[in-house]
């Protein structure tokens, strides 16, 4: 496996790599590798590709409208913090399955100076957000948006893979790679689930036993759903949803009920949908979905 740290070797490596004509998958990840992510490379390795995983987050800074003075700061923290903690556990991983290249990239290159508020022109809002008003896409227009668009830049990749764990920055993602004509295709693969149901995630080593056991019920509630053979109005969806989760010590972020292929959010499923939950079990957020289909529908 080859390790990568610079931007300028990573291009280089990916010039080389297509010139023999050869198609390059990347996983997109923040590190903290887990066998959700290695699902993914098996989708790139199925399809007979040079498999990129790049580990790169601005994790301390997602949240934030404008950065502050001291951001790069911030950002050698939690660099130092990662290579101390996972780094090592990481490269093993991706080592045992047979990953042809692991891309660790400095995010004080990548972030030169402190990113701002991306602006984005309301035609070219209206055509990746369809007038959704989800609670995620404020998130993904100020971060998600620019570090994707950077790695691509970067490792230039062919395919990208992204899990159905993290639905609504797939299919936004999926949407700003058509509506910006990046010659790259977006696979969206099936969320990796532990034996007991609960999605795989590298927050999920922060929860005592009796904790995995309540949040076992989100994806429970969400099966459940999917199983009714009708459904009545969204509002009340979210108050069953609602009900069940505070039944078992755990409290909600959000519910977003919509459209699976324009994120735009649903008052009754006539059509496709994808039921999106966040929860708070003991301060952790942990998030799950599921498509569900009505009857009759094509």
């Amino acid at each position: 496996m080859k390790i990568i740290e610079s931007i300028e070797e990573m291009r280089e490596y990916s010039r080389q790599v297509k010139c023999q004509g050869k198609t390059i998958a990347a996983i997109e990840t923040e590190g903290y590798l887990h066998d959700g992510h290695m699902s993914l490379v098996k989708v790139a390795q199925d399809i007979e590709t040079i498999t990129v995983v790049s580990a790169a987050s601005i994790a301390p800074l997602n949240f934030s409208m404008e950065w502050p003075e001291n951001y790069k700061e911030k950002l050698i923290e939690q660099e130092s913090f990662y290579i101390k903690t996972s780094l090592m556990k990481d490269l093993e991983l991706c080592k045992a399955h047979d990953v042809d290249v692991f891309f660790h990239p400095s995010m004080l290159d990548y972030y030169q100076s402190p990113i701002q508020t991306i602006r984005i022109s309301d035609d070219l809002s209206r055509q990746l957000l369809d007038n959704s008003e989800t609670f995620f896409l404020g998130i993904y227009m100020n971060y998600s948006f620019d570090l994707t668009i950077k790695n691509w830049n970067v490792i230039c990749p062919d395919i990208t893979i992204f899990g159905q764990k993290d639905i609504h920055q797939s299919i936004l993602i999926k949407k700003t790679a058509n509506v910006l004509l990046f010659p790259i295709k977006v696979i969206i693969a099936p969320t990796l689930r532990d034996s007991d149901g609960l999605a795989c995630s590298s927050r999920n080593k922060f929860l005592s036993d009796s904790e995995r056991q309540d949040a076992i019920s989100v994806y429970q509630t969400l099966h459940e759903i999917s199983r009714w053979s009708t459904y009545p109005p969204v509002t009340e969806i979210k108050e069953h949803i609602t009900n069940r989760i505070s039944q078992v010590n755990g409290s909600i972020n959000y519910i977003d009920i919509c459209c699976s292929e324009t994120l735009k959010e649903l008052a009754s499923i006539d059509r496709e949908a994808i039921i999106i939950i966040s929860t708070i079990f003991s301060k952790l957020e942990l998030t799950d979905n599921i498509i569900i289909k009505p009857q009759g529908t094509k």
